[in-house]
């Protein structure tokens, strides 16, 4: 009798302790070496950008130096208080119940999968994750929030921003999920492609001269391009100038500043560190320089040889004010060098069953060397010749076959499905 009830009781008794290591204990030791937990990728990446080589994790972050003497010095204070605000906790029960649990705490249920409003809590904004809902970040300044309801009142705010509201990606509209691709996380992710769903797309419209071009960067509708992200440490109480800005992605920032600006004594600039919760003094800012949609650039991903979406992730121009109100760095944005910017892959979620029309690359100033945009983007890092793919520019032929009657109705027909402005359905 009592080895029949033996597994009911270790199972309730792991319960009761509020452990899942004691039922999963592979599963437990796995998530230590995923990148959800160590978030060794992004790290490094960061690192890396700001001209520290080496790898790092969540588990081996430094603390910042007390005293700020030059830019590198910022770097692990801005991961441990600006960025890290997503992360697991110790490993322990609440690792797993981060992701697995879809109740408040103290109820002994999990899932197997992770829902969708799990993964987005921590995949939103300009990362992978909300495009996939159709949603486009909106720029920070509060005229962005304009009340354009009906009713008269502001967005609602998600994830520390509202959206702009772009087609969805017709996987979401299917009804599929993250984990329907995405089928195993930890230790290693392990992502289905294209062709385990799609194994024969039609020749008639795959040419061979495309072959080289991944599937995304034709049939991504739209991508988030956010450029120069301005990052500012202020240790002084200057909290005026941040009334329009209250809103910058960042949901602590906002309701600090909400009661710093109508306190009548306002509070010292302490920001917590997010990893282990203490406070130090300093408040982190930031703002994208601006944010476009409409144009992309392609680059050849010397892993696979395959022309890819790429974008500007992790560029940087930053700033730096101490308690007696000197600046001590202003606008830094090269280091040994070099800018501080890494240029990476990107594989946005808004696919369409339409491809892109042939001007969109072929047409895309970013993209042509003989062409220039009369704008910042033309400032891009690094230089077009190390990284991105040029565009051959279509000959008198080509183009008199685009202004044809006949193509300009299907070109129409495409343009109108990737720029279509439609309300996202709520999360699933």
């Amino acid at each position: 009798m009592f080895e029949k009830v033996a597994p009911f009781l270790l199972v309730l008794s792991a319960l009761q302790a509020g452990t899942c290591i004691t039922c999963h204990p592979k599963e437990a030791r796995d998530v230590r070496h995923s990148l959800h937990f160590t978030l060794q990728k992004a790290l490094t990446i960061t690192h890396h950008a700001w001209s520290i080589e080496g790898n790092v994790t969540l588990q081996t972050l430094p603390h910042p130096p007390k005293t700020i003497k030059k830019v590198t010095d910022l770097v692990d204070d801005f991961l441990r208080r600006k960025c890290l605000r997503c992360h697991l906790p110790p490993q322990d029960e609440n690792s797993c119940l981060a992701c697995h649990h879809p109740h408040p705490p103290k109820v002994h249920f999990a899932r197997a999968k992770a829902t969708m409003d799990k993964c987005l809590a921590c995949h939103n904004k300009e990362y992978i994750g909300t495009d996939f809902l159709g949603w486009f970040p909106k720029d920070y300044d509060r005229s962005y929030r304009a009340p354009l309801s009906p009713q008269g009142t502001y967005p609602p705010v998600k994830y520390g921003i509202d959206y702009h509201h772009l087609a969805p990606d017709v996987h979401y509209e299917a009804g599929l999920t993250c984990t329907d691709c995405h089928t195993r996380l930890h230790p290693k992710a392990k992502t289905l492609s294209c062709k385990a769903c799609h194994p024969h797309p039609s020749s008639s419209n795959h040419p061979a001269y495309h072959k080289r071009i991944a599937c995304i960067a034709c049939h991504a509708s739209w991508q988030i391009n956010s450029y120069e992200l301005s990052l500012f440490r202020d240790d002084t109480a200057h909290y005026k100038q941040w009334r329009r800005l209250t809103l910058q992605e960042d949901p602590w920032l906002r309701t600090f500043l909400q009661k710093a600006l109508h306190s009548p004594t306002p509070p010292p600039p302490r920001m917590p560190d997010f990893i282990d919760g203490t406070l130090h003094k300093g408040i982190w800012y930031s703002g994208y320089r601006f944010r476009r949609w409409e144009d992309f650039y392609l680059a050849v991903d010397r892993r696979d040889g395959k022309i890819k979406l790429y974008r500007p992730l992790y560029q940087y121009r930053i700033s730096y004010r101490d308690a007696n109100g000197s600046v001590v760095f202003d606008d830094v944005h090269t280091l040994a060098g070099r800018p501080i910017a890494v240029w990476l892959p990107y594989a946005p979620h808004t696919i369409g069953k339409q491809a892109k029309s042939c001007e969109m690359c072929h047409d895309n100033p970013l993209l042509l060397p003989a062409k220039s945009t009369g704008t910042v983007l033309d400032l891009k890092h690094p230089a077009r010749s190390d990284l991105l793919w040029q565009a051959r520019m279509l000959d008198a032929k080509e183009r008199a076959k685009l202004h044809s009657q006949r193509y300009r109705k299907i070109r129409a027909k495409m343009l109108i499905r990737r720029l279509q402005m439609v309300p996202s359905p709520q999360g699933r």
